[in-house]
């Protein structure tokens, strides 16, 4: 069974336009890493996209600053990308690895 031209052509370009977004947002994720490692705080990139503070670190708080720390004012190891005691990454708020409160974690 042949596939119509004009079902080809929404195909192609339906592919072509999934490029362009994953290349955007390859641009968009560097450049908020740029903006973090310049000193940008999560309010100013949450203005700067559009949205609140809170979701712009949900959404790119995981990206790792040039020397792998996630702070800019700090250089303690547990903020180091492999010893991370936050919860920070992808799909995981900062409460992730913390225990629920009054638990004291025994």
């Amino acid at each position: 069974m042949e596939i119509d031209t004009a079902l080809k052509a929404a195909l192609k370009a339906t592919s072509r336009a999934v490029d362009r977004v994953r290349t955007s947002e390859e641009r968009l994720n560097d450049a908020v890493a740029m903006a973090r490692a310049a000193g940008a705080t999560w309010m100013q990139i949450g203005g700067a996209t559009g949205m609140s503070r809170q979701a712009a670190h949900e959404r790119w708080g995981y990206l790792v600053r040039p020397g792998g720390c996630r702070r800019a004012d700090c250089d303690c190891p547990e903020h180091q990308v492999d010893g991370c005691l936050c919860g920070h990454g992808p799909g995981r708020g900062y409460r992730a690895s913390r225990p629920p409160a009054g638990d004291s974690g025994s």
